[in-house]
């Protein structure tokens, strides 16, 4: 029986573990210390609210999903790649379900794998658990709310007169203003990129 022939293409391509499990906090919690929670604001900007919801008609999705995407997209820049457990909660069917999120700056994650990611994720989500992830994706257009959920890190999303508001709330003993800032302006580029580039899921 003769070997089959390997190109050089097929020796060189890296071979991925399944992802690690990413901690996206600078510090760890300390028992002794009580939380405290504090909020950054982004601009508001009614372009954004726009794009988002063009994109989830064109491409056929909810909010949620684009949203999760560039949450992913975000950490995955500042953060570091791996996965990590998010609660979302939203004006659909998403009650404080907890997903696992895949975080990726780039390659080999194009927008639309992304998107597909965050797609399947919800759409496997569990039913409500009593569990809560520290990590916190809240998506409410009800009207402007403006108190903590009381995660670690907690990306608040608002629709606010045409304008789209997002606040991190976070855990000041475990992060640095610093890199939540970081995070805020990292998010906006994460979601034009989801909107513009990423084609529909499966």
């Amino acid at each position: 029986m003769v070997a089959p022939y390997i190109t050089d293409e097929v020796k060189q391509r890296p071979v991925f573990s399944a992802p690690v499990i990413l901690n996206v906090f600078d510090r760890p919690a300390v028992d002794a210390l009580p939380t405290q929670l504090e909020k950054f604001s982004a601009p508001s900007s009614s372009g954004l609210a726009e794009e988002l919801a063009a994109a989830a008609e064109w491409l056929g999705v909810q909010v949620e999903e684009i949203l999760l995407a560039a949450l992913g997209r975000t950490l995955g820049r500042t953060r570091g790649e791996g996965t990590v457990t998010v609660d979302v909660t939203g004006v659909h069917r998403w009650l404080s379900h907890p997903v696992t999120l895949i975080c990726a700056a780039d390659r080999p994650m194009d927008p639309t794998e992304m998107l597909q990611g965050a797609h399947t994720a919800l759409a496997g989500a569990p039913g409500r658990d009593s569990a809560q992830a520290e990590i916190l994706l809240n998506v409410s257009i009800a009207g402007l709310v403006d108190e903590p959920a009381g995660r670690g890190l907690e990306l608040r999303v608002q629709l606010v007169d045409g304008c789209l508001q997002l606040d991190w709330w976070f855990d000041a003993t475990r992060f640095d203003a610093y890199s939540i800032e970081e995070m805020a302006e990292q998010f906006p580029l994460a979601l034009i990129e989801i909107t513009s580039d990423a084609a529909a899921p499966l």
